[in-house]
């Protein structure tokens, strides 16, 4: 079974298009919520990942915690969940997700590295990212957010879920060709050259 989970959090709110097409696909479970109010969140989640072969996560995270709402501990050590991913198929689109698989000495993962999405990230970016984007308004993260959406979209819609490598490749492939875009035909944008962030996998 494929797991997908996608905690309530307002600022993760515009990946939830990219949440829903993901659940149209075969074998695929939802599992969504909000994992400070709900009282049985952690049992059930814990359940679901225990059934899970393959786990895709959308929210916050970093290098040793993926969260939940308004950043509440969801999977981490200190849960007493953390080994429920092991040996499992993961796909964790979150901040630092790729430090937290190392972290973690998870396999057969794919994880991202510093994703800005809010300006509170725009003023810590420097200590987390290569680039300065201290620089980056609301007009710049909006097109972000949108570029973000479009790659899952068009990398769900060609490519298979079971094999992470391939994954990969094609989101790559439809990172470059939205890197392109702005670059030819974003200008508008205030700081349109550093308006994509590279992932660093």
């Amino acid at each position: 079974m494929k797991l997908c989970i996608y905690p309530t959090d307002p600022t993760t709110e515009f990946l939830r298009p990219v949440f829903e097409k993901l659940c149209k696909i075969e074998d695929i479970e939802p599992f969504e919520g909000d994992s400070v109010d709900d009282d049985n969140f952690g049992d059930n989640l814990n359940n679901a990942l225990k059934k899970a072969d393959s786990i895709i996560f959308f929210g916050h995270g970093s290098t040793h915690c993926l969260y939940g709402t308004n950043l509440n501990p969801m999977i981490d050590d200190k849960s007493n969940n953390l080994q429920l991913l092991e040996n499992k198929r993961l796909l964790l689109f979150a901040c630092r997700s790729e430090e937290f698989i190392k972290n973690y000495n998870l396999h057969n993962a794919l994880g991202f590295g510093f994703i800005p999405t809010t300006l509170d990230d725009t003023r810590i970016g420097n200590k987390l990212h290569k680039l300065d984007i201290s620089i980056l308004n609301s007009l710049d993260l909006n097109a972000f957010k949108e570029c973000i959406v479009r790659i899952w979209m068009r990398t769900i819609g060609n490519s298979d879920l079971s094999n992470l490598t391939k994954f990969q490749c094609s989101f790559l492939f439809y990172t470059n060709i939205e890197i392109a875009d702005i670059l030819i035909n974003k200008k508008t944008l205030p700081h349109y050259r550093k308006h994509l962030i590279n992932y660093r996998y």
